[in-house]
């Protein structure tokens, strides 16, 4: 084999299992100030955010967190007064369709 041999990536079951929320923020930002809001408030969890669109009066945001740490998330997400969790699932694409989003398209270079 060559050095440069390529490994198969992790199964399904050993990438670990997450939850996905989608919630609105009641001000239109950008997304440094949206990951810094999200990193305020979720302060000790880990989670990232995925996608972060802004329409003028809110802005909707898709956060990707471990599923240890979903319900704790939520909560403190749901008691936040600046954001309001309105979706989550293990599928990203269940949540884009509850805030009325739509897949990035990402062009091939």
């Amino acid at each position: 084999m060559s050095p440069r041999t390529v490994m198969a990536s992790p199964s399904k079951a050993a990438r670990g299992k997450h939850r996905w929320i989608g919630a609105i923020v009641d001000r239109p930002i950008n997304r440094e100030s949206c990951q810094e809001l999200i990193s305020v408030i979720l302060g000790m969890y880990d989670f990232r955010l995925f996608d972060c669109y802004s329409d003028g009066f809110s802005t909707k945001v898709i956060i990707k967190v471990s599923l240890g740490n979903y319900f704790p998330a939520r909560e403190i997400l749901s008691n936040a007064p600046d954001i309001e969790p309105v979706s989550s699932s293990g599928k990203i694409r269940l949540v884009r369709e509850k805030l009325g989003l739509k897949k990035k398209i990402r062009k091939k270079k």
